[in-house]
C-alpha cells in the first residue's frame, strides 16, 4: 500500500497518506465527547483548595477498579487532559477537531499509552 517493504515502520506513511492510527482514532473520539460535554466536567479548583500541579486540569473520579478506572468518560478526561494547552484552549469544536487531528497525526501513535508517557518520549 505505499510500496513500502514488510519490516518499514508505518509511522511516515500514515503521515504521508493523512491517515490517523487506530489509537489515535479512538483518542480524537474519546477526546471530542469530552470536548462536546465540558459543562458538566469540574476544574480540579473546584474539588479543592490545594496548590497543586494539576488544579488546571478536569477532575477524574476515584477509581477502585479497573472496569471504572478505563471506562469512557474517566479514559476520556485522562487523554484531554494530557492535550497541549494550544489544544485545549480551543471553544470551536470544529477548530478543536482540525488541530487535534493534525496534532494526533504529527506524532502518529502506536497506544494510547505511548500518548499518555511523558511528551519527551512520546514524541518522534
Amino acid at each position: 500500500m505505499g510500496g513500502t517493504g514488510r519490516c518499514t515502520s508505518c509511522r511516515n506513511l500514515f503521515k504521508t497518506l493523512n491517515i490517523l492510527p487506530l489509537p489515535c482514532l479512538y483518542i480524537s473520539e474519546t477526546v471530542c465527547g469530552i470536548k462536546s460535554n465540558m459543562e458538566k466536567i469540574k476544574y480540579n479548583r473546584e474539588i479543592h483548595d490545594y496548590c497543586t500541579h494539576q488544579k488546571s486540569d478536569r477532575h477524574t473520579q476515584f477509581c477502585r477498579t479497573t472496569l471504572l478506572k478505563y471506562n469512557s468518560a474517566n479514559m476520556g478526561i485522562k487523554l484531554y487532559n494530557k492535550l497541549p494547552n494550544t489544544i485545549m484552549r480551543l471553544d470551536k469544536m470544529q477548530e478543536f477537531k482540525r488541530k487535534l487531528k493534525y496534532f494526533l497525526m504529527q506524532h502518529t501513535f502506536y497506544s494510547v499509552d505511548e500518548y499518555m508517557s511523558p511528551i519527551g518520549t512520546a514524541v518522534t
